[in-house]
């Protein structure tokens, strides 16, 4: 029997942002997937996660016999106050060394596993994981003179993300607002979400 049966679904909007966590990934393979031990990264503002599929429809005798969807990945763009120069070197692979920050055009941005949560207007948070992905396109860094009234800049980190090579999985969430007392492993798994890149148990 599935869950949805014992339980009152709950949906509530989303009101907050936080808690953005990075892990490089140092393994995705057909036969192995690890993590380093994942790092808070800047403070969040704002973040858009969007998964991207596409349809092909399969026609015969005149009419559509089936449709095809094939998952084409995860765009994410995520708004923070600011990047160290560490979070860099961390994103996009550039060199820090002796307090200097060095960018080449040879800089390859590596595999890394994103996790943050958002609140509810209940109170409760959702959890989640991108498994596998890369900051390849950047990120923009505002800037603007002092006038009279103070304005402050943020950073924008945009990526892409898809599914990793041992299971095709690339997406992991908890919404607590919908957890039953039966639950165990989830409650247990949100209590240290930011430890680890998490996992479903095995059945």
């Amino acid at each position: 029997m599935s869950d949805t049966g014992k339980q009152i679904i709950v949906r509530s909007r989303t009101k907050s942002f936080k808690d953005l966590y990075v892990a490089r990934v140092t393994a995705n393979t057909e036969a192995l997937y690890e993590t380093d031990t994942p790092v808070k990264l800047a403070r969040a503002i704002k973040g858009k996660v969007s998964d991207k599929f596409s349809t092909e429809k399969i026609y015969s005798d005149d009419t559509v016999e089936d449709a095809i969807t094939k998952y084409e990945g995860t765009e994410v763009e995520f708004e923070v106050n600011s990047l160290a120069p560490q979070d860099k070197q961390l994103l996009f692979n550039h060199l820090y060394e002796k307090g200097f920050l060095v960018k080449n055009k040879d800089d390859k941005a590596p595999e890394v596993a994103v996790g943050y949560r958002a609140k509810k207007l209940n109170g409760k948070y959702e959890f989640v994981w991108l498994y596998v992905g890369r900051f390849g396109q950047g990120f923009d860094d505002n800037y603007e003179t002092e006038a009279d009234k103070a304005t402050t800049q943020t950073a924008t980190l945009k990526g892409d993300f898809y599914e990793r090579a041992i299971d095709g999985d690339y997406q992991i969430s908890v919404d607590e607002s919908n957890l039953i007392e039966e639950h165990t492993e989830a409650k247990a798994a949100i209590a240290q979400w930011f430890s680890s890149v998490q996992e479903k148990p095995a059945a």
